[in-house]
């Protein structure tokens, strides 16, 4: 059996970072990017589906194949 999952793809215009702290004295701070998700319908460049200003689709399927645990049982 196959399931499929949709999924939302992330926006670049809407990636930001953050300043991590570290636990441990020695390591110094650092910082990591954060993606967020397609706004869809609340973004302008938003239409039909699909991203007009980077030209793609933003919903993918990812899909899940349960075939492989019926076999192992």
């Amino acid at each position: 059996m196959t399931e499929k999952m949709k999924m939302i793809k992330f926006c670049p215009d809407l990636t930001s970072k953050e300043k991590v702290v570290p636990i441990t004295i020695g390591t110094g701070t650092f910082t990591r990017p954060v993606l967020h998700k397609c706004l869809q319908n609340k973004c302008v460049a938003y239409k039909f589906g699909e991203c007009l200003k980077y030209d793609n689709c933003t919903e993918y399927y990812l899909e899940k194949d349960d075939t492989k645990e019926k076999e192992n049982e």
